[in-house]
């Protein structure tokens, strides 16, 4: 009969088995709903894989940066269309307000990373994960890497500010716009209301 440790010590000798049992597990327990709330599947892997993460299995940096970069490929394949039509109708006001978002999202980690004494990974996994963009953790660990005076940075808490934060980036987000957004606005039959009379004027 397999123990704890048997368990442990068959996904550290067995790396690639404990990857794929993440995301298989993750995206099963993604599929779970209570009422309106539901983990997702995203949310629900990397959760799972920062339980599992702590059974310390060792995964090739090579294997890191190859997932990694399918992550990164699958979401611009599934957006690319989407963005190029976006940008033939009103693409400008998009982009306008793209660049705002930006700025205020950047804006609002760099003060809060300032106020907690953040060092530049920390504030790195705060950016990635409070804004669901899991692609600063690449081009951060790059940054980082090239200068000189941060070489030796701990990249460790990078994923684990990201892991941490990113619950709320999803979670904490759907709550405030679907239960605190509304009523800031009048409430629910209110927004109902604007969302009808816009819907049409297209």
């Amino acid at each position: 009969m397999f123990t704890g440790t048997d368990i442990i010590k068959f996904f550290q000798e067995n790396a690639a088995l404990a990857v794929f049992f993440t995301v298989a597990a993750g995206f099963w327990i993604g599929k779970f709903r209570y009422k309106s709330f539901s983990l997702g599947t995203v949310t629900s892997v990397l959760l799972l894989g920062v339980l599992i993460g702590q059974m310390k299995i060792n995964i090739p940096e090579p294997a890191k940066t190859l997932f990694f970069l399918m992550f990164l490929f699958a979401v611009g394949y599934a957006v690319g269309p989407q963005f190029f039509r976006g940008l033939k109708k009103d693409g400008l006001p998009q982009m306008g307000f793209a660049a705002v978002v930006c700025l205020l999202c950047l804006g609002s980690v760099w003060l809060c990373a300032t106020i907690m004494g953040y060092n530049t990974a920390q504030a790195a996994g705060l950016l990635a994960g409070s804004q669901t963009m899991s692609a600063v953790i690449g081009a951060a660990t790059d940054t980082i890497h090239q200068i000189p005076s941060l070489k030796n940075m701990d990249l460790s808490v990078m994923p684990v500010c990201y892991a941490v934060t990113y619950i709320f980036g999803t979670a904490g987000s759907a709550w405030i716009l679907g239960t605190l957004g509304p009523r800031l606005l009048g409430g629910v039959n209110k927004v109902k209301e604007a969302a009808r009379k816009i819907e049409s004027l297209l």
